[in-house]
């Protein structure tokens, strides 16, 4: 199995998808496998037992195997590591990969193993059942993670925990062979998707070892030792019992006491860590809150050689602005007595960002070891692949400055829209600082004929019109525009559209995900000529999307296509090759086609139509240039993608480029294939799709992305181990799970490129 990290990164993953199908079917069906395959996929022990002769085989294989490896140590080629060994921090899989699948699971374990870094810790949260057997779940409600509370509802009671009356279903309360035959895992976070609920069986912590594909640590986490001894069972003796048989590299709990009993009578292998609370919560075991364990680290030390602390116990969070606010001394001050640094809290997925993050996860996990300073040494995370990413691939990776015409393409929507108002100088700054290599301005129309960038010809969008009472009167309906009323640029002068403020636009708003309003208020709407002005006193390119141009040419008699020439001509552009001109409107890119020579870019507006070699045709008469919403390159049904679409290829077989858009990092922007990770999706559309280029609202990510040290698996990143980053297979998840969900049927109505008259040209 070492082998599979040798492999490239698509058989790689297709290889985990394989396995993953075997053990769906050899839990779930009665389909007979190879019994060497069944032996090493057979999900927890149907018949409970204590770790017999096989477990303790399977051990000494796992030690040997872990043996050959450098224990995360640096190649000399490497970057610094600030951490306590001078390792790179530790990537621990929370319950294996619980950000996509149920935790603690087969399915979480074995994608977490085969997509993260090769020196992973695989981590269990054990209770025990009444008759003192060990299962892995979170929580210590088990109606929360599995299906209990739906077949057997007549099993809850009530019990105390830490001091704190809980209803729900217990551990204690039920047999290991119960809990083992009858109920099944669910996902226990609201966010993530349902749709592997009810496939996977609980688990065993010497389950761990069959899914680890040989290579993985182990942690074990002790939430209620003390619950536990109050039922009769001692987690002791049985952690003692279990490093017997199997390697365990930590042993985390919130209790001290429990600890120190462990601390005389584990092997010195065993590293012991403080799982430490909210700062005014009190530890069951000593009576004394975290804050205060925290003030005497040396004491820690005493039987401890770490620490695991909720990331904000490092970084803090304003929870006014949700920004950063200064970092601790806690990695520097528990170093100083040799004591390791572990951070919870990690995921792809909060309902709540922080902003200076730009809702990319690899940039938080970056900011915990910087360029300078002390470094975390261990992340518990729900998505490893997105740490293994970071500490293995972009360390070091900044965004550079991209020239006009640098292949992919990363052209801005908006300007760096994710992150300030849209189409305002501090977006455009962005965006050019970020390493995109154009710069769009999405051109409206005032109602004296000045053009303007605005994302919306609403300016309920991204203005802060709504607040001028003497304005609302100009709420009026225009269908050609939106099927809701608004208040239009064109129904407004400049003078007027002067007195506005930009305002963040958040398109995931429906769900509570928010960008950062900081910036609110601060910039007014820039004129096309103001916009040509700026872009052209930098090395990127320059993209003009004229929206709705026919219907304000031809409805609404507004000059749009010579307001832009007269702007181009005024700025200097009129020849550039720095430009490129995007519509979705065919008679204005047949217009600008006969009186200029600017690069040409049709732009797909709908998302439901059937595209075939006609309509590439008649796109490639046009332009050379296409732009496709993102939904119509990669279709998703309830959340997953189905099957790889060949309309990319279409475009290419007639040398027609393409562009997706719009790209953003808000992880309910996603299909769950990708992790919540925004760098998948980006990895995915480059080298799975081949697309030319990419639109997007936060720029930065896609540059990042480039300059990562991993692309193409030549770098080896981590101590001499081979890592990248794990391109997702359109479909895959889906078909070899055989989840009941459904592509949405094919669309009927053709793409009519030519549906409007074009322009003569003499009127220009």
């Amino acid at each position: 199995m070492l082998l599979l990290f040798r492999m490239d990164a698509n058989l790689r993953r297709g290889y985990l998808i394989f396995v993953l199908t075997l053990t769906y079917l050899a839990t779930a069906s009665s389909i007979s496998l190879p019994e060497a395959i069944l032996q090493r996929l057979k999900v927890g022990e149907r018949i409970p037992r204590r770790p017999q002769l096989q477990i303790q085989e399977d051990a000494a294989f796992q030690r040997r195997m872990r043996s050959s490896l450098h224990p995360r140590i640096m190649a000399e080629s490497g970057p610094t590591w600030n951490t306590l060994d001078g390792s790179p921090p530790l990537i621990i899989a929370h319950g294996g990969a619980s950000g996509l699948f149920p935790d603690q699971t087969a399915g979480a374990y074995i994608y977490a193993a085969s997509t993260s870094l090769q020196n992973t810790a695989l981590s269990c949260d054990v209770q025990l059942t009444k008759d003192g057997y060990g299962i892995c779940r979170t929580g210590i409600n088990l109606g929360d993670s599995t299906t209990i509370n739906a077949t057997y509802p007549q099993l809850a009671t009530e019990l105390i925990v830490n001091g704190e009356l809980i209803q729900g279903f217990f551990s204690v309360n039920l047999t290991a062979s119960f809990v083992l035959n009858n109920i099944s895992a669910v996902q226990s976070n609201a966010a993530r998707t349902i749709a592997f609920d009810g496939m996977f069986p609980v688990t065993q912590p010497t389950d761990m070892i069959k899914f680890s594909l040989n290579t993985s640590l182990f942690w074990i986490n002790v939430e209620y030792p003390s619950f536990f001894y109050q039922h009769g069972l001692n987690m002791t003796s049985y952690i003692h019992e279990l490093i017997s048989n199997m390697p365990i590299d930590f042993v985390s709990s919130p209790e001290v006491g429990f600890l120190k009993t462990l601390k005389s009578s584990v092997p010195k292998t065993t590293n012991l860590v403080l799982k430490v609370g909210e700062t005014d919560k009190v530890d069951p075991s000593t009576n004394i809150t975290y804050g205060s364990l925290l003030s005497n680290l040396s004491d820690i030390a005493t039987y401890a050689s770490g620490i695991l602390v909720h990331k904000e116990y490092i970084w803090p969070v304003d929870n006014a602005t949700l920004y950063l606010e200064a970092e601790s001394t806690i990695i520097r001050e528990a170093h100083k007595v040799q004591l390791a640094v572990y951070g919870y809290g990690f995921v792809n997925d909060p309902m709540i960002p922080i902003y200076n993050y730009s809702f990319d996860p690899i940039r938080e996990y970056l900011q915990f070891v910087p360029a300078s300073g002390s470094h975390i040494d261990g992340f518990l995370s729900d998505f490893p692949t997105t740490a293994s990413e970071a500490i293995a691939c972009f360390r070091g990776a900044t965004p550079a400055v991209r020239l006009a015409g640098t292949k992919p393409f990363i052209i801005s929507h908006n300007g760096d829209s994710g992150n300030y108002p849209g189409c305002t100088k501090l977006a455009y700054d962005g965006a050019v600082r970020g390493g995109a290599s154009y710069i769009d301005c999405p051109v409206q129309m005032t109602s004296d004929g000045i053009a303007i960038c605005r994302e919306s010809p609403d300016l309920l969008i991204g203005t802060d019109v709504s607040t001028h009472s003497d304005f609302l009167k100009r709420l009026s309906l225009i269908r050609q525009f939106q099927a809701e009323k608004g208040i239009f640029s064109i129904n407004m002068t400049w003078a007027e559209i002067q007195t506005l403020k930009a305002t963040m636009f958040s398109p995931e708003e429906d769900f509570n995900v928010i960008r950062n309003p900081a910036y609110n208020n601060q910039e007014g709407v820039l004129q096309l000529t103001d916009f040509l002005n700026y872009a052209k006193n930098t090395s990127v390119g320059i993209l003009i999307d004229i929206q709705n141009g026919y219907f304000l040419e031809t409805e609404v008699d507004k000059n749009v296509v010579g307001a832009v020439l007269a702007s181009l001509n005024a700025s200097g552009l009129a020849s550039s090759d720095r430009v490129m001109i995007q519509s979705e409107d065919s008679a204005i890119l047949s217009l600008f086609r006969q009186v200029t020579n600017y690069t040409l870019i049709y732009r797909v507006v709908d998302t439901d139509v059937l595209v075939t070699k006609t309509e590439v045709s008649d796109v490639k008469a046009l332009a050379n240039f296409v732009t496709l919403p993102r939904a119509l390159v990669q279709v998703a049904s309830n959340g997953f993608l189905v099957n790889k679409t060949d309309i990319v290829d279409l475009f290419h077989a007639q040398n027609v480029s393409v562009f997706v858009s719009f790209l953003r990092n808000e992880f309910v922007a996603l299909p769950y294939d990708y992790d919540s990770d925004p760098t998948l999706e980006l990895d995915t559309l480059l080298k799975v799709y081949n697309v030319d280029g990419v639109i997007t609202d936060f720029p930065a990510t896609a540059s990042y992305y480039l300059s990562n040290t991993c692309s193409n698996m030549k770098t080896q990143a981590i101590g001499g181990q081979q890592y990248g980053i794990q391109t997702v297979v359109p479909g895959a998840l889906v078909t070899q799970l055989a989840l009941n969900i459904q592509p949405p049927p094919p669309s009927q109505a053709r793409l009519n490129v030519s549906n409007v008259q074009a322009f003569r040209s003499s009127n220009y």
